[in-house]
């Protein structure tokens, strides 16, 4: 009896400091880069479907099987003519008008983790590697994709061609991607 006090106390009081994400505030960020320079271009997109894991009393369990479908014709830069231009000179030539990241293999440290993320566009599936950090009371995770790897090496030419003087003649095939959501205990 003793030993069942002891495991349900110690249980009690993992359960007081675990800790997960508010996934009513999840925001998907990302930054392109254009000229020489490497200058960033940051956006994000409008109406983004969320699920997520079933339990969600830590990170990993919210995380793990998490999964945005995303409309990349909902692009959301903050200036119109930005969203046209992606709109009609890059996310137009896609074959499939769909984004879907599906996060797997979620390791929870503490104040950082990593994730798989599958992400699937173009109709092409791969997968990237992220990593996120606790700070100030919100986790923030990042990745690295290239476009080439979704067969997008042809959008990227056709976006690069119309917006050449604004991007010095350079459109970059990396995207940083990622999330920020606040944590709650």
């Amino acid at each position: 009896m003793k030993f069942k006090v002891l495991v349900l106390a110690h249980l009690s009081m993992v359960g007081l400091h675990a800790i997960s994400i508010d996934t009513s505030k999840v925001n998907v960020v990302w930054t392109a880069y254009k000229t020489p320079a490497k200058a960033a271009v940051s956006g994000t997109f409008k109406d983004i479907e969320f699920k997520f894991g079933k339990k969600k009393d830590s990170i990993a369990t919210t995380l793990e099987g998490a999964s945005a479908t995303i409309d990349p014709m909902k692009v959301n830069l903050n200036d119109d003519v930005k969203n046209a231009n992606l709109r009609d000179f890059f996310f137009s030539k896609f074959s499939k008008k769909e984004i879907k990241v599906t996060l797997r293999d979620v390791v929870e440290g503490k104040d950082q983790g990593t994730i798989l993320a599958s992400v699937k566009m173009n109709g092409k599936t791969n997968k990237v590697p992220m990593e996120y950090k606790i700070e100030n009371g919100v986790l923030k995770a990042r990745g690295v994709l290239d476009l080439s790897e979704f067969k997008l090496s042809e959008a990227r030419a056709n976006l690069q061609k119309a917006v050449s003087d604004l991007h010095e003649g350079m459109t970059w095939s990396q995207v940083t991607i990622g999330f920020e959501a606040p944590i709650k205990k």
